[in-house]
């Protein structure tokens, strides 16, 4: 879908019509429990890059967010067309069912994304529709958004390059059919990042990639 096209978004009971034109929104989540650490600023560099291609952006620090994971009500599959969980990552979810582009962002700890970050990413079992393991079509939430994976590391590249493999399929269930990863490894502490300029380059990169196509 072009970015002129109009399009009906759905959540939480209400149905926008959602006209744009050259703006896309973008929600970003930040899961590390430090702020201002390496996935912080390499994050904030790819934001910084969407906001001069004309996204406009929105950012939630989840450490920041009294939030509990899904507690497996299943209102979301009976009674509710959302979650049934109302704490403080509601807005979060209503904000990511109305993105164009959605940022996940976590450095490693212990092989994987953040507790924080994980937590979130379990309560997004609410998008789909009670019956999608039969149904064709998964998702509350429109097809054929993006979803970018910001990772740091401290480990060498070899390690942790498939985290994002690792959620894609349920990923591409709830309509994110263009994904993509951002990553740095090597990067332990604060100001690691600092002296990898690759890092920051491969921001802009993939911004321009989502961005200035996003047809």
């Amino acid at each position: 879908m072009s970015n002129a096209a109009a399009r009906v978004a759905v959540y939480g009971g209400v149905s926008a019509v959602c006209a744009y034109y050259r703006d896309m929104k973008t929600v970003c989540l930040l899961g590390s429990p430090r702020r201002d650490g390496n996935s912080d600023r390499l994050a904030q560099r790819f934001l910084t890059k969407a906001e001069a291609l004309g996204s406009e952006v929105r950012t939630f620090a989840l450490s920041e967010i009294e939030f509990s994971g899904c507690r497996s009500l299943y209102r979301c599959k009976t009674d509710l067309d959302h979650c049934g969980q109302y704490d403080g990552l509601t807005p979060v979810l209503a904000a990511v069912a109305q993105a164009d582009v959605v940022v996940l962002v976590s450095p490693i700890f212990f092989t994987n994304v953040t507790s924080q970050l994980k937590a979130a990413i379990d309560r997004f079992f609410s998008f789909l529709v009670p019956d999608y393991s039969t149904n064709p079509v998964k998702s509350r939430l429109p097809a054929g958004r993006t979803i970018v994976l910001v990772q740091t590391q401290g480990e060498a590249e070899e390690q942790y390059g498939d985290i994002l493999e690792r959620f894609s399929f349920g990923f591409r269930y709830l309509g994110f059919d263009h994904q993509y990863l951002v990553r740095a490894w090597g990067v332990r502490a604060p100001d690691d990042l600092e002296h990898h300029p690759d890092f920051l380059e491969e921001c802009d990169r993939v911004a321009e990639t989502v961005y200035a196509n996003p047809d």
